[in-house]
């Protein structure tokens, strides 16, 4: 017994001894280079995963909420932006939406902008996005009432809301000025005045039905525009002019043969575009009406110009989502159904690498 007494003196005693002598940890903070044109994102349920598409390394984390749509990159500030809901209860409770600004090169949240609590909690990024000065970030919201939101991240602050009665989507064009999809087939243009406020609003002719042949909600930038694409596989090419909205003539990315054999586009990210060479590249599947989510058993290349297919790629396994990279080098970013992704040269059609583990599902890819 007055050896245990003596052994439990011995642990008091020491105890400071030993801990004294341990060092304490500095923590550090690893900084990125500047982005690439190589690096991308994919978005998942517990944040954005950063990834080099040239060397398959992950780079970074953004640690989003997911409840997070999608994310503006705006690399002339240096910055990252995501329109974030916190719940008071984690999946319930009350609501408190903010537009998180995050540090480009340590990816870490250097300001909260406070934005009322209505945005959309779809994951796309048609959802959000940055104008073309770089001043304005629009957040789309849904509530049901649809609006849209406008922070000047220059200034940190909510601008104001923006009625859009019947019409979503955000699409970018000129310095202040963007675009929406509306539930009678036409789109409107929104534009900015100096301080961020509403200037002028006009809106197009119907040019598709929504009953019968709607277009997708994941839409690609092109060189003077926008290409939507509707579920029946025509496209349509839209941009402005100043105040004048300007839709093209649709065209078919299908023959009387392939539509008869009920070719039609689908998958969850099926549209990306490489405005450099013209190209878009469009997920193709064989099946009924009404079957626009299932993944593509074939990627069809098209010249955006000439208005026809230039390569018909058959798929070794299906593909969900895919992202052309806009670089010197383009990269072609395809998730495949066992939930990889694999890295193509994208002129070349030509498997570079495969990520096998990129995060706890893909739901959106972004360029970075």
């Amino acid at each position: 017994m007055r050896g245990v007494i003596l052994f439990g003196v011995w642990l008091l005693l020491g105890t400071p001894a030993a801990y004294s002598e341990i060092t304490t940890e500095q923590a550090s903070v690893e900084t990125l280079d500047q982005p690439t044109s190589d690096w991308f994102i994919n978005l998942s349920s517990s944040g954005a995963y950063l990834f080099d598409s040239a060397t398959g390394d992950m780079l970074g984390l953004l640690s989003l909420t997911p409840y997070t749509p999608a994310v503006a990159i705006n690399r002339s500030r240096g910055e990252v932006y995501a329109a974030e809901s916190y719940l008071s209860r984690l999946h319930r409770g009350n609501q408190a939406d903010v537009l998180t600004v995050y540090d480009i090169t340590t990816l870490s949240p250097v300001a909260e902008i406070d934005i009322p609590d209505k945005m959309t909690e779809v994951t796309g990024d048609i959802n959000i996005g940055l104008m073309g000065n770089g001043r304005y970030v629009t957040v789309y919201n849904l509530t049901p009432a649809q609006s849209v939101s406008v922070i000047d991240v220059s200034n940190r602050q909510f601008v104001t809301e923006i009625s859009t009665p019947g019409c979503a989507m955000i699409m970018p064009v000129n310095d202040a000025s963007f675009l929406m999809v509306c539930g009678d087939g036409s789109v409107q243009l929104i534009r900015l005045a100096a301080d961020g406020t509403e200037s002028t609003r006009v809106r197009s002719e119907p040019f598709f039905s929504v009953e019968d042949d709607a277009v997708f909600d994941r839409t690609a930038r092109t060189r003077n525009g926008w290409l939507l694409v509707s579920h029946a596989g025509l496209a349509y090419e839209v941009s402005v002019d100043g105040a004048k909205i300007s839709v093209s003539k649709p065209w078919s990315l299908l023959n009387d043969s392939e539509r008869a054999d009920l070719w039609r586009p689908g998958g969850m990210g099926l549209l990306t575009i490489l405005p450099s060479h013209n190209l878009a590249f469009i997920l193709m599947h064989q099946g009924k009406v009404d079957t626009h989510h299932e993944p593509g058993s074939e990627l069809w290349i098209f010249d955006t110009q000439k208005h026809r297919r230039v390569k018909r790629w058959i798929l070794d396994n299906p593909w969900s989502d895919i992202l052309v990279l806009q670089g010197e080098r383009p990269r072609l970013i395809a998730v495949t159904d066992d939930g990889a992704l694999q890295v193509y040269d994208a002129l070349q059609q030509r498997l570079e690498r495969t990520i096998v583990e990129p995060g706890p599902g893909v739901n959106l890819l972004q360029g970075f």
